[in-house]
């Protein structure tokens, strides 16, 4: 029977390779696959010809991401690439290809647009302009960039004339931006806080009293705990404080409310995106152009926040002469950035979070009416005794982050003009000259304006900052590219040259006493304060080559070499070689398969390398560009002055970090190309990485010297699978899936730290472990007596002399411990399907990631021991009480400050699944679109960042790449529009 049940499983499936759901979409057979052509370093590659792992997403793929930022989108799109983002619009993203590249250096891929390295942000560029991002992951493919591409390299191709005549595209969409998540569930009710807080100090004084010793702090814990409500100031209940709770703990029946603001709502609204781009295409027999318009206006959903751009490029291809060929890339962008995120208790997502619910955001008088200037503008309560009864706040005093966002100002303003020129010169038949030339020009001004009335700025009579930073970027690059086919050999052979500098200016000052309240005019201050300005150069050469050989179609080879040298480096080790090596077999084409009816494609690949990496990070990210030299500080210490200190060390023995890659894989295609699979193996030896050195302690944290001191490897797996489940006429129906996991390990550490390890924050370094193993103190429980958090330590038994593993409630003794917990997941990905009936198409895309594990800070910092009037998570009641002795969280209370420190108690699992994207749209009949003058007009309705399944409302994985929640970040934001897209 089962013999039987087999043979018609195979029957099945040859039947559904032979004719389908439906046989007139089954044209899409192996050549599809064969001819597609994917952008690589360099020029343009058949997909069967690529020996290493490169990945692409096409114009289709991108035109439904509604983000200032084209990376912020691809989540889950792309097998082996990590996105951290910010809700900011317009924000930079976080992007990780196949592990982390380095510990001190920067581990951000390669970003070329159009063919030249491009140093901007990718928020210059609207989707609707790009053609095809591919995304190089191996050596074989990347190992051409040299001392760039050793954490990937991302390649960004804008749209090109195509077709011959004039055809033009519109897309116009409206919608609606929106918090993705749900914040941390907190009190909102000034009853629940109020209780909640007398219950603080009432626990407390329990809790207190069974020491030996103690003496009672009043009449009852009782009264203790009413007394304590006095200390946060405001009375939002027409009864006093020590009448609104009973001694049974109940909230006085009698106590009316006042008033109550929501500062979550004033803080955080819908607000409205708007985006509009129109391309045309020109074409004809010797030039083809492409020229577009395209504005964007999308608001943040934090009041005061949002990112507008105004974009046109015109792209050129001329035909000068048969053998002559000139193309051209031109590109303006002026950008408005106006932030949210700020340091402090200032910080509106941090405020809103923790901000007592009884405070109020409006200011009142003792009637508690709002109070307003000659104007009509509503006043706002700063906590500094102004308010009804001259009340003050016990938290944040002299911040309102809803009054500052409406008079302050934190917004960056860009004009950019990026513009590549290529030359082709056809010398004789096979051999050409390319010579392309690509400058970026960035002129920047950065403005920090703070109000006269109210909020640390308001203390120094109004303050502005500004800043002006000019950039620009030169690339040269000179190729010779040699083709030739002898029989079944095709050879290509590339020789070429590249230069690249970068310089940048910039100074700032800042003033305070404001004049005029509302002018930003950096002449409305008089007070200098600071003024000062930087610069730096930059310049990366490199001389490489390529041979790309194969043999029939079926066997596959490449080499290529380069040569760099960086002025980051001394003379002495400036130049690196780096090369890539990369073979491929296409079995699919040997006679025992060409005619196979279940296998269409069939490859064999390996591909091994080297890349460096000059990318060296000081402290709060900023890039370390002379790092063989030592960098001096002019300070002035009150006598004006000039003293010079050292603020860091250079090494002239600092040399490249080194990426040694291998990849190992195959793609298949099955059954017409309805089935392809994609899988690789991939390894990353990361060598002489650098970091800062360990220093005497003369030195007494002074300044900083970077060394080579360990080595680190990436191990891992990818694959992603596509399926056509259906190819009908009327319908179509497809499938995708995309898997990567991979095992970070530190190799190598200095031999000072080779036993004890390097902790690093949260983190600790040992050789074995990984970038990202927690170091904490371990959490042992709940002490039933009195609530007391408990934490293990060990310690050596004086008898034994062995260690010994006990536990204490003094958290300075507790021990910190290697968990053996990472934030890095077992395996992330994503998932996708498209839908198509007859004009109707549907198309959702999920991201995920399992195994990992996360610190939830905010959630930590939600049940802190103080007096100060900031909020709890309702989770409270899940904590000690003499109620409930056996609860699993410890006791809370006004003055027991490390119940809540750093420790495995707030290790979170990081998984999660996210609906990164929907899209439904309707293909109007052409006979409709021709009598409004059209050749086609299609309506959606697409959303983005829909919806989050984590471990905890509150707390999101996709924000962080280490998994440690930041409570000052924005929160990533959903957008939903209504679009029309129309071609004339």
């Amino acid at each position: 029977m089962k013999k039987k049940q087999c043979k018609l499983g195979v029957l099945a499936l040859l039947l559904f390779a032979e004719y389908g759901f439906a046989q007139s979409k089954d044209s899409l057979s192996k050549e599809t696959s064969i001819k597609e052509v994917v952008v690589v370093a360099f020029g343009k590659q058949k997909k069967e010809e690529i020996t290493g792992s490169v990945q692409s997403l096409k114009a289709k793929d991108l035109s439904n991401l509604q983000n200032g930022n084209i990376l912020q989108g691809i989540g889950g799109k792309v097998a082996g690439v990590q996105v951290i983002s910010s809700g900011q619009p317009g924000s930079q993203p976080t992007i990780r290809m196949r592990g982390i590249g380095s510990i001190n250096a920067s581990s951000d891929p390669l970003i070329v647009l159009d063919g030249i390295p491009y140093s901007g942000n990718l928020n210059s560029i609207a989707a609707s302009d790009i053609e095809s991002i591919s995304f190089l992951e191996d050596a074989s493919s990347n190992a051409l960039y040299g001392s760039r591409g050793a954490n990937g390299v991302i390649i960004v191709n804008t749209k090109r004339g195509k077709s011959k005549g004039v055809s033009i595209e519109a897309d116009v969409k409206t919608g609606v931006n929106f918090r993705s998540i749900e914040d941390y569930s907190v009190y909102t009710s000034p009853q629940d806080y109020y209780t909640a807080y007398y219950n603080r100090a009432r626990i407390g004084e329990i809790a207190r009293l069974k020491q030996p010793g103690a003496v009672p702090s009043g009449p009852s814990p009782h009264d203790v705990g009413l007394s304590a409500l006095t200390k946060l100031g405001y009375n939002v209940y027409n009864v006093p404080f020590n009448q609104l709770i009973s001694k049974d703990g109940s909230f006085n029946s009698d106590a009316k409310l006042l008033y109550q603001d929501d500062w979550k709502k004033l803080l955080f609204r819908p607000a409205l995106r708007r985006e509009a781009t129109v391309g045309i295409n020109a074409n004809g027999d010797q030039v083809k152009t492409y020229t577009s318009l395209n504005y964007l206006d999308d608001k943040g959903y934090l009041i005061s926040s949002g990112f507008e751009r105004f974009g046109i490029r015109s792209n050129v291809d001329y035909a000068i002469t048969s053998k002559l060929k000139l193309t051209s890339a031109l590109s303006y962008t002026y950008s408005k950035q106006d932030f949210g995120e700020t340091g402090g208790f200032s910080n509106p997502f941090q405020f809103a979070r923790n901000i007592a619910p009884f405070y109020p955001v409006f200011l009142r008088d003792n009637n508690y009416q709002r109070l307003y200037d000659s104007y009509g503008n509503a006043l706002y309560d700063y906590g500094d005794g102004q308010g009804p009864n001259g009340a003050t706040r016990s938290y944040a005093v002299f911040e309102n982050p809803v009054g500052n966002l409406q008079k302050d100002k934190s917004q960056t303003v860009s004009n950019i003009t990026n513009l590549n020129l290529g030359l082709n010169y056809e010398i004789i038949k096979g051999l050409d000259f390319t010579y392309n030339f690509g400058a970026y020009l960035e002129n920047t001004r950065n403005l920090q304006f703070g109000n006269t009335a109210g909020g640390t700025s308001s203390s120094v009579g109004g303050t502005i900052s500004q800043g002006s930073n000019f950039k620009y970027t030169l690339n040269h690059q000179q190729l010779l590219t040699y083709q030739k086919k002898l029989g079944n050999h095709s050879f290509n052979l590339l020789a070429g040259h590249e230069l690249n500098k970068i310089k940048d200016d910039g100074f700032s000052g800042s003033k305070q006493q404001l004049l005029l309240p509302d002018s930003q005019s950096f002449d409305n201050a008089v007070k200098i304060t600071d003024l000062s300005g930087s610069g730096y150069e930059y310049a990366v050469e490199g001389y490489f080559t390529r041979l790309l050989y194969n043999y029939d179609g079926k066997y596959f080879f490449n080499a290529n070499i380069r040569r760099d040298g960086s002025s980051v480096f001394s003379p002495e080790s400036r130049w690196g070689n780096f090369y890539g090596l990369g073979l491929a077999w296409n079995i699919a084409k040997e006679d025992f398969l060409k005619d196979n009816r279940i296998i269409n494609a069939l490859k064999l690949k390996a591909s091994y390398g080297q890349q460096g990496n000059d990318n060296i990070l000081l402290s709060g990210s900023s890039r370390d560009y002379y790092a063989y030299q030592d960098i001096y500080g002019i300070n002035n210490f009150g006598d004006d002055k000039p003293v010079l200190s050292l603020k860091k060390q250079g090494n002239k023995d600092l040399k490249w970090e080194t990426s040694k890659n291998l990849n190992a894989g195959f793609e298949i295609s099955l059954l017409k190309n309805r089935i392809s699979l994609n899988a690789d193996y991939f390894e990353r030896k990361v060598s002489d990485m650098i970091y800062a050195l360990p220093l005497p302690p003369s030195n007494a944290g002074s300044y900083v010297k970077y060394g080579n001191i360990g080595d680190m490897t990436n191990r891992g797996v990818q694959a992603n699978v596509n399926v056509d489940i259906l190819r009908g006429d009327e319908f179509q129906w497809s499938f995708y899936a995309n898997a990567t996991h991979y095992k970070n390990k530190i190799t190598r550490l200095p031999a000072e730290q080779r036993n004890t390890g390097l902790v690093s924050g949260l983190f600790i370094l040992t050789e074995g472990g990984d970038r990202y193993t927690y170091f904490l103190k371990e959490f042992a429980g709940v002490n039933p007596e009195n609530g007391d958090a408990l934490w293990y330590r060990t310690t050596i038994n004086p008898t034994t002399q062995k260690e010994e593993r006990t536990v204490t409630s003094n958290y300075k003794e507790a021990t910190d411990y290697n968990t053996g917990k990472s934030a890095i997941p077992k395996v992330y990905g994503g998932f996708g399907t498209d839908f198509s009936y007859k004009r109707f198409n549907l198309a959702v895309n999920f991201a995920y990631q399992f195994g990992g594990y996360g610190y939830d800070d905010i959630y930590r910092s939600l049940f802190h021991s103080d007096s100060y009037g900031s909020n709890y998570s309702t989770d409270l009641d899940k904590t000690w009480t003499p109620e409930n002795p056996t609860a699993a969280l410890p006791r809370v209370d006004l003055s027991a400050t490390n119940q809540n420190g750093n420790s495995t108690l707030y290790l979170i699992k990081s998984d999660y699944i996210s609906l990164q994207d929907v899209t439904l749209s309707y293909q109007l009949p052409d006979g409709f679109a021709q009598q409004a003058g059209l050749s086609g007009l299609k309506i959606y309705v697409t959303g983005n960042n829909l919806y989050l399944w984590s471990k905890r409302k509150g707390y999101d994985p996709r924000a962080s790449l280490t998994g440690v929640s930041d409570a000052y970040r924005y929160s990533l934001l959903s957008s939903v529009s209504l679009g029309f897209k129309l071609n004339f």
